[in-house]
């Protein structure tokens, strides 16, 4: 991606496609978050995030997204006919959050962190990633060998969409 000048675009949106978008540029800090308030959201242990400059996207319709606040500084977006949640911005950010599962195919993004999780969720142990791609870099300054996350139960390893 780094030697193309021309930027990669990612659409997604959600399960009925009244809602789309599309997003380009690097994607930014792919990670899976347990926090109480993604874990209601996604009705699972996790939810997978993936973050891109706010000026690099565009909701394209045809519906437009519903919204709430989750929290004083941020807002939250899902679809109003089928309520899939899209994604999330804090106020005055630059970048803004966007659902690994919103994603139309994003088999090259692969979550390299685990986020607001003090303990792991219920019935999960931290294993290695075994879908990462080694070309991907990890972390700053954790070799990608080293990523660990809760991604894998039972053989099944979370891919975060379609494609994967």
């Amino acid at each position: 991606m780094a030697d193309d000048p021309t930027p990669e675009v990612f659409t997604g949106g959600c399960l009925c496609g009244q809602i789309r978008f599309e997003t380009t540029g690097e994607p930014y800090d792919p990670h899976l978050c347990s926090c109480p308030h993604c874990t209601r959201l996604s009705g699972g242990p996790f939810m997978g995030w993936v973050g891109f400059h706010r000026t690099a996207f565009t909701w394209t319709g045809p519906g437009t997204p519903a919204s709430f606040r989750s929290w004083p500084t941020l807002e939250r977006w899902f679809c109003p006919m089928c309520g899939t949640p899209l994604g999330a911005a804090g106020d005055r950010e630059d970048y803004l959050g966007i659902c690994l599962s919103a994603l139309d195919n994003c088999v090259e993004i692969i979550p390299s962190a685990t986020a607001s999780a003090t303990r792991p969720p219920h019935g999960f142990r931290p294993s290695p990633l075994p879908n990462r791609r080694p070309d991907l870099p990890g972390p700053e300054g954790v070799p990608t060998s080293a990523v660990t996350g809760w991604v894998q139960v039972t053989g099944l390893s979370f891919r975060g969409c379609q494609g994967g």
